[in-house]
Order: C-alpha cells, then sequence, then structure tokens
C-alpha cells in the first residue's frame, strides 16, 4: 500500500490526470502546458530503471482515461476486443516509458535531459505513427484545437512542430518552480511569455488572412443508423431509405456532391445491381455527384477473395465512375498488421475484417473540384493526406463511422484530428459520419458547420477550394524526423556509455 501512497505515485498520478483532461471533449487545453510537470519532478530523483517504471505508470493511467473508449465495441457484442484493448493500453504505454528512461538517462549522466525532452517526446510521437501498427491518435499537439491561434503555425511545422512547443512549454514550467535564484525565475517566466506570445501574434495574423478562393457546395448525410442492425440484412431497404430520402431534401440547396458515411452502403455495392442502380439513379435526379462509403472485393482465385473497405464515387453522367481503398487501416480491427508478409500473422483470429490495403492515392476528379476521400482513421495520419494534397486534391472529404464509440471520448478526439490536418495544409475538409459529428472545416481551421451525436441530419455548407501549399506540405514532417534522430542518438550514446 506504500507505494500507491508514495509522493513518486502521488505525482506521477496527478499528472496523468492533467494531461487527460487537457484534450477533447474538456475545453481545459491549457492544462497540457503543464501536465508533465510532476512526471519530470520524479524523473529528476529517479534513476533511468525508476524512471521506466514512473513512465510506464504515467502510459497505462492516460491511456486508460483517454483510450477507454476503446471497449464500447463490446456493449454492441463485440466482445472480443476486450483482450485486445487491454493489450494496446499496456503496449501504448511503452512511449512514455521509454521518454522517462531517456529523459532520466541524459539527466543522470549529462544533466540534460530535461532540455531534450521535447525531442524525445516528439520523436517518439512520430515513431508512433509509422507502419502498420501506427497510432497517432493522441499527439499532445491535439490539446491545442480549442486555442486556434495557437496551432496556425502548424503549417509551418506539422502537428509534431505543435506538440514540441507543448512540451517545451512543460520544460520551461518545470525549470520555473525547480529553481531557486529570482534571476533564473524571472529569465525563466520571460521564455514562457514568449513561447506563448509568439504563436499567438503569428495565428491572429493568419486567421485575419481573407480566404478569397471559388467555394463547392457539399451536402453531408448523417443517417444515424443504428450499429446493431445496420449489418443485418432485414434493413438494408431501410438504411438505403434513409441516405435518399436525406440526400433528396439536401438538394434543395443545390449541392455539388453530396457525401454519405463510411459503410453508408453496408453490402458489396458493386455487386449488388438493384442498390447501385439506386444511387446511381438519384445521382442523376439530383444532378449531384455523390460519394458513398461501402465494401468491395474482387476474386483473386479459386476460393481467394480479397477485401477492401471502399468509397465510390457515383456521377450523374456516368454512374459509378471511380472507386479508392483505404489505405491504412485500422491494426487489430480491419487488419492483422504485416500479415500480407508473414504467414504466422495470417492464422492470428481477433473477430477482424481482414481488409487488405490500398494502393493508389485516389483523387476524385468532379466538376467541382478534385478530392479524396479518406475513410476514418486515415485522417490522423498526416503525411498520408499530405500525399493527396500534393496531388492537386481542391479540398478533402473524410467519411467516418464512429457509432461505435458511442458517447464516450471518441468521436470528439476524432473531430479534432481534422481540425489539424486542415491548419497543416490550408485546406478544407468535408467530414461526414454516420452518427457524428459531421462537420465542415475551412482552412484555418474553423468549424464552419457541424452536426450533434447521435442525430439524424443533412449539413448544408459551402467551403473554399485549397489556394496554397503550406511550407509543411511541400517539406513533410520535418519536425518529426529531426525528433526521431536526435531520440535514436540519444539511445545510441547511452547504449555506448553503458557497455563502454
Amino acid at each position: 500500500m506504500y507505494f500507491f501512497k508514495s509522493r513518486e505515485f502521488l505525482l506521477v498520478f496527478f499528472s496523468a490526470l492533467i494531461f487527460s483532461f487537457s484534450f477533447p471533449p474538456s475545453p481545459f487545453s491549457f492544462l497540457a502546458y503543464f501536465a508533465l510537470v510532476p512526471l519530470l519532478f520524479v524523473l529528476r530523483e529517479s534513476t533511468p530503471k525508476q524512471a521506466f517504471k514512473w513512465g510506464y505508470l504515467f502510459g497505462v493511467l492516460t491511456n486508460f482515461l483517454l483510450l477507454y473508449w476503446i471497449v464500447w465495441q463490446t456493449f454492441y457484442g463485440e466482445y472480443f476486443v476486450l483482450p485486445g484493448s487491454i493489450a494496446a493500453w499496456l503496449i501504448l504505454a511503452l512511449y512514455p516509458a521509454v521518454w522517462s528512461w531517456l529523459v532520466a538517462s541524459f539527466n543522470s549522466r549529462w544533466k540534460i535531459g530535461t532540455a531534450l525532452a521535447p525531442f524525445f517526446w516528439v520523436g517518439l510521437e512520430y515513431l508512433r505513427s509509422l507502419g502498420q501498427i501506427g497510432f497517432p491518435w493522441l499527439d499532445i499537439g491535439y490539446t491545442q484545437t480549442n486555442y486556434l491561434p495557437m496551432v496556425q503555425f502548424a503549417s509551418l511545422t506539422g502537428i509534431q512542430g505543435v506538440s514540441f512547443w507543448v512540451i517545451l512549454l512543460n520544460v520551461m514550467v518545470y525549470y520555473f518552480l525547480a529553481r531557486s535564484k529570482m534571476g533564473l525565475r524571472l529569465a525563466t517566466s520571460l521564455a514562457i511569455v514568449i513561447l506563448l506570445l509568439i504563436p499567438y501574434l503569428y495565428g491572429n495574423k493568419e486567421l485575419n488572412q481573407k480566404i478569397d478562393t471559388e467555394k463547392v457546395k457539399v451536402a453531408l448525410i448523417q443517417g444515424n443508423i443504428d450499429p446493431n442492425i445496420k449489418w443485418d440484412p432485414r434493413f438494408l431497404d431501410y438504411n438505403f431509405q434513409v441516405y435518399d430520402s436525406l440526400s433528396r431534401i439536401a438538394a434543395e440547396a443545390e449541392p455539388d456532391v453530396i457525401i454519405w458515411p463510411e459503410t453508408a452502403c453496408p453490402c458489396y455495392l458493386e455487386k449488388e445491381p438493384r442498390y447501385l442502380s439506386q444511387v446511381e439513379q438519384l445521382s442523376r435526379e439530383l444532378g449531384a455527384d455523390i460519394v458513398a462509403g461501402t465494401d468491395d472485393y474482387y476474386v483473386a482465385g479459386p476460393e481467394q477473395f480479397v477485401f477492401y473497405n471502399s468509397a465510390f464515387w457515383i456521377s450523374p453522367e456516368n454512374g459509378l465512375k471511380e472507386k479508392y481503398y483505404k489505405i491504412q487501416l485500422v491494426p487489430f480491427a480491419e487488419r492483422i498488421p504485416y500479415s500480407g508478409n508473414q504467414r504466422i500473422f495470417e492464422e492470428i483470429e481477433l473477430g477482424q475484417a481482414n481488409f487488405s490495403p490500398g494502393k493508389d492515392y485516389t483523387l476524385f476528379e468532379t466538376e467541382a473540384g478534385k478530392f479524396p476521400a479518406l475513410i476514418c482513421y486515415e485522417i490522423a495520419f498526416p503525411d498520408l493526406v499530405r500525399q493527396f494534397v500534393r496531388k492537386g486534391a481542391d479540398f478533402i472529404v473524410n467519411i467516418t463511422n464512429d457509432a461505435w464509440f458511442g458517447r464516450t471520448a471518441g468521436p470528439y478526439q476524432h473531430a479534432s484530428i481534422a481540425v489539424m490536418r486542415a491548419v497543416e495544409n490550408r485546406i478544407s475538409i468535408a467530414r461526414c459520419a454516420n452518427t457524428g459529428f459531421t462537420m465542415t472545416v475551412d482552412p484555418y481551421g474553423r468549424i464552419l458547420d457541424r452536426t450533434s451525436l447521435f442525430e439524424t441530419a443533412n449539413l448544408k455548407s459551402e467551403i473554399p477550394k485549397r489556394n496554397e501549399e503550406t511550407f509543411v506540405t511541400k517539406n513533410g514532417p520535418w519536425v518529426g524526423k529531426l525528433s526521431l534522430l536526435i531520440t535514436l542518438l540519444g539511445a545510441v550514446i547511452i547504449f555506448i556509455k553503458r557497455v563502454f
């Protein structure tokens, strides 16, 4: 029991609590500026081995508090996700554990671990986003999407730059509290003020820019279909009736593009001529392009099927015009990572969908403009989004089905990620969700229109086309790559010192 009453445990617990309450839907984004300070005090007095344990505890606590929604699927009968959810919490906790170990290691030898903390944190955040098991969900920079002036420099640095800035503020607050000399405290106070003032002034200047580009009229259909009945064949007609009727109402605004969410068509639409012809006829009648989420497959050989999570573009003139296959699949839910490379992984069965990843960065080139139809989780990957923008996207469509989040923090966290992608690339985003939040975002991250959770709605909005290429769009995640390089060099240096 002493462990739970110890000063170190209380500080780590307090740090995890503040950190968690800085993320959406909490309005207290400023908590992120000092959330790690209690943990930094613990690391100051810890050996590297102890620091790893405290960092791991911090990671487990924050994952439990922020990712509790992962187990929400059990309420929809998906009990198989519970072991995987707990495993995810435990695995993801390794990142703050390694960060704590690095900070303590450099503190114990050279007293510079705290100063290097922003590089180590961002390097590990960036590492966490890579590969088929990438999970860039809880980057600390996302806490700041409530404060739009403070994230406008993301067009220069990407989300990694915002995370670096937040951790640097934590370091400055720590130094302010740890130093006893008045002169050093005054200098640190000045540094904190400057760190807050520069992004604020730059952000306000950017937000005052006039957006003077052609606009696209979009209609986003939030069907609010109960996930318990969505895939029941008996309700397939009902499902299409909901989207048909809502689209006809939305058509009164004469939209250029009508957008349905991920798996709005809960079938293999191209293999269902009756339903495909219904959607094609609807597009012709309304005179608008329709983007609809559905599943797709092709036969690769005898009893060999390749399945995809897809978005279909249906045009008034040509019917089914183009398809996009989701590239970045949700690990362990849509696909076992690396199952295409190692046969041993193909034998794992966790109830996953077993989709194959798409390979093509497809843009739907409509008369209204060119855009990708990113599916769900893909919006969380900055470099993936950047690739579509570099190909010439005028705006971004993001379709998702967040019903399985329930009324948790999940939909709020997911929506905040879309805001950051808009700012990074100075591009509008039309986000269509089955149960919310459906919304449109301008190139500066301002939410133009938004629905509520779990309501049946059609959202009509006008979004400006992209008219610039930002520094980070052109050059990629340079802050993340630089920080990861420094982090890896730091780990190598520690290893060499321990061996020699």
